[in-house]
């Protein structure tokens, strides 16, 4: 089933923080993103790493260094950074086990799931991250008090 888990929940978080800063003059450092995201940085670091091998992000050391897109946010779909870190999972995973589907008449979820899979797929490849410039994450602020 296509899904995504906590590597690709990370890289699409640092991108979108990333696709907020887009067409500026602004990198950020994986601590940068990691604040910003409530995430670890040493996974953060971990995935710009992924990231930046796969063309998707250019960094820089140094001072003014840090994270930038590679391409413009509407060029990058968040199925495309879901399937660089998930493309890898068998997506024949039956429910009922191994010895089900593949070997003989498929589950009786198999076709449920394949549609699922494949409608989540879809959805992931019809959303960029230039949804993220133009839409910053706003910090919450806290309840206004009321006088009664």
């Amino acid at each position: 089933m296509f899904g995504y888990g906590k590597m690709s929940a990370c890289a699409v978080a640092s991108m979108s923080a990333l696709a907020e800063k887009h067409g500026g003059d602004t990198a950020l450092s994986s601590l940068q993103i990691a604040e910003s995201r409530n995430l670890s940085q040493p996974l953060v670091a971990k995935v710009m790493t992924i990231l930046s091998q796969n063309g998707f992000v250019h960094g820089t050391r140094g001072p003014g260094g840090g994270y930038r897109l590679s391409r413009d946010p509407a060029e990058i779909s968040v199925y495309d950074i879901v399937e660089l870190f998930e493309g890898h999972r068998d997506t024949s995973a039956c429910p009922f086990g191994p010895g089900w589907c593949g070997v003989g008449e498929p589950c009786p979820l198999h076709d449920t799931l394949a549609e699922l899979s494949e409608s989540a797929a879809r959805t992931l490849q019809g959303i960029t991250f230039a949804s993220f410039v133009s839409h910053p994450k706003q910090p919450m602020s806290p309840p206004k008090a009321t006088v009664s």
